[in-house]
């Protein structure tokens, strides 16, 4: 639904352009510059810090996917093959009941 509501061609900027074009300018925008002027705005917005951060993160994540959590810090980036083997106890042949 989202895709299909930024794919609609609207006016900015004097110009007919998609919105995901323009979703990608005015976030582009505020991420460079700290402000950000939309497009029916006479004046600019400066955004606080901590906005600035959220909108950061946000592209971060839409770019590069989400932040990667698990570390392999055994086999240096080769597969490791598991293999589990039940050993019975002579003395336990019988399953347990």
């Amino acid at each position: 639904m989202l895709e299909t509501a930024l794919g609609k061609t609207r006016l900015y900027n004097e110009k007919s352009v998609s919105g995901k074009k323009i979703l990608a300018d005015l976030v582009s925008e505020v991420v460079i510059t700290g402000r950000l002027k939309f497009p029916n705005d006479k004046t600019e917005s400066i955004i606080s810090v901590k906005d600035w951060i959220e909108f950061v993160k946000w592209l971060y994540i839409h770019i590069d996917g989400s932040v990667k959590t698990d570390i392999d810090v055994t086999s240096n980036g080769k597969t490791i093959t598991t293999i589990n083997v039940d050993i019975l106890d002579e003395q336990d042949d019988e399953p347990d009941n």
